[in-house]
């Protein structure tokens, strides 16, 4: 099994030393006292530190460099794409020789492998006099690390391989898929183990690291996916009311690389602009429309951009739609700054136009200059967000709604109504779960959130959730040859209607296919085992 045996050869040490060759001031960046061997590592406090600092950006580097938004944001129906293995996620014929397919999976267990050399390895390397309040906040890194690696691969894949320790398969790496209950299982465990030993809060050169209130945060999202709405509801309430942190007053100032770790972020992935390959966000490589706009060479994002139905779910003066994708009109002033700006024209035929006439701007913070030159060749320094202060806002609302079919509780619509105050929009006075679904879409958009919470709405009713996804429209426009006028005129573009078939057999991914011929204990058909915790 080709993933699992290069996540057995994977060590802390690979990751420590990605760490630790730039030289910049955040925790990222501290280096260890002694020689990076393992027989002498975590011995300090600093060097515990260093080996904790490697689980916020390389494990997960494969997947947020296209998997994550593959299956988040083309799969859901947000981004048009029409790039071959991209595409199997955005027309749902994700086959299991799909490049990103392995790279989600070989991420997800790196991070798991990497977690579980913290939890379990530290510890034994900690010398006795070490403050136990030091380990313990270090083991609870890595359990919340797990957690989060074992959330995303549950809702992927269903049942997956339960590795508590990779050192008992070292010899045997042919490990069973164990039962979605146990691995739901092992997730509160280790989120509820976090959330007792974090820091409630970090300053300095630590802010970006996990708290107690990001683990409950995240412990709220897993209760909501298994139903259990009152701890949702309790846990959520419980980070807005108690953990300090604050929406953004503006929401476009959230995707601006000088607000990493920002009072709304509660946990993020921690990347470095121009160091080394691995450690930077590439996000803006694929996604900007064009090397114009970063002044690095990257840019292909010309033939993507927002889909139609996207579009139409963003209200009319929704203030997170600007931020979010391009469209015709709108100005960027911390793009081409020293230009004065940028203007998004789809009538510029030297910067190429996308078939959904929009490209996406979220996450494309520019060239060097925009950034004080802390922007290379598919490399920028923004943070990836995975849980925001506004989510547990939303999972508070979506508990409320529990299995019904709206809410006009007093607390959820305030939390609900704060969302929509800070873009601009109209306050409700009950809210349905397809306005919150909707709500969701539109605040997260290309944060790789979407097709997780239309997994919610299929484990709440399957057959709507597969005729609403069904339903989508994934379209594009075509210019009409004798149009002379404005891109509003309506008579400009003409639809070209296109959606795409979901099935039930669909919903979860298939396990990548180099893994399953290996390890045929991995297959479709072989029942998942029960998992013995100790």
């Amino acid at each position: 099994m080709k993933a699992f045996k290069n996540i057995f050869r994977y060590t802390l040490v690979v990751a420590i030393l990605f760490q630790v060759t730039s030289c910049g001031e955040d925790f990222m960046d501290r280096p260890p006292e002694d020689a990076l061997v393992l027989d002498n590592f975590f011995r300090t406090e600093d060097q515990i530190n260093a080996g904790t600092a490697a689980l916020y950006g390389f494990p997960w580097f494969t997947i947020n460099d296209k998997a994550l938004w593959c299956i988040g944001d083309a799969m859901s129906g947000n981004y048009w794409t029409a790039d071959g293995d991209i595409g199997q996620f955005f027309s749902f014929g994700v086959n299991q020789n799909n490049p990103h397919l392995f790279e989600a999976w070989e991420s997800l267990f790196r991070v798991v492998a990497y977690a579980n050399t913290i939890i379990n390895l530290m510890p034994e390397q900690a010398p006795a006099d070490l403050s136990r309040d030091v380990v313990n906040r270090a083991r609870a890194e890595g359990h919340f690390m797990r957690a989060t690696a074992y959330f995303y691969l549950v809702r992927l894949f269903g049942p997956v391989p339960i590795i508590e320790d990779h050192r008992n398969y070292a010899f045997d790496p042919i490990v069973p898929k164990h039962r979605e209950e146990d691995i739901y299982t092992l997730i509160v465990r280790d989120l509820t183990f976090a959330s007792e030993h974090l820091a409630t809060s970090y300053s300095g050169r630590n802010a970006g690291r996990v708290t107690s209130w990001a683990a409950k945060a995240q412990l709220a999202k897993v209760y909501l996916t298994m139903k259990d709405y009152p701890k949702a509801r309790e846990l959520s309430a419980d980070v807005i009311q108690n953990s300090g942190r604050n929406l953004m007053p503006n929401y476009e100032d959230l995707f601006r690389t000088v607000n990493n770790n920002n009072s709304e972020s509660l946990f993020a992935l921690q990347w470095m602009a121009c160091v080394d390959w691995g450690t930077q966000n590439t996000n803006q490589a694929y996604w900007a429309r064009n090397s114009l706009l970063t002044g690095v060479g990257d840019g292909w994002g010309g033939w993507s951009g927002a889909t139609i139905d996207l579009q139409n779910d963003f209200e009319t003066g929704d203030r997170r739609r600007k931020p979010t994708y391009m469209s015709f009109g709108d100005f960027y002033p911390e793009l081409q700054s020293a230009r004065g700006g940028y203007r998004y024209d789809i009538l510029n035929d030297q910067e190429g136009r996308s078939p959904t006439l929009t490209n996406v701007k979220k996450y494309v913070v520019g060239n060097p200059a925009d950034n004080d030159g802390k922007v290379c060749f598919m490399s920028t320094g923004i943070n990836t967000y995975m849980i925001r202060l506004a989510d547990a806002y939303l999972t508070f609302v979506e508990a409320a709604i529990g299995d019904g079919e709206s809410t006009s509780d007093a607390q959820a619509l305030q939390y609900f109504n704060a969302i929509r105050s800070r873009a601009g929009l109209q306050s409700k006075t009950s809210v349905t779960y397809l306005e919150l679904l909707k709500e969701r879409r539109t605040e997260f958009a290309f944060e790789s959130q979407y097709w997780y919470d239309l997994l919610r709405y299929y484990k709440r009713n399957p057959q709507a959730a597969i005729n609403m996804i069904n339903n989508q429209e994934r379209g594009q426009y075509n210019e009409l040859d004798d149009w002379e006028g404005s891109e509003n005129d309506p008579d400009a573009w003409e639809l070209l209607s296109r959606r795409y078939t979901l099935t039930e057999a669909r919903v979860l991914l298939p396990i990548p296919a180099r893994d399953v011929d290996q390890n045929p204990r991995l297959a479709a058909n072989v029942p998942a085992e029960v998992y013995n915790f100790q």
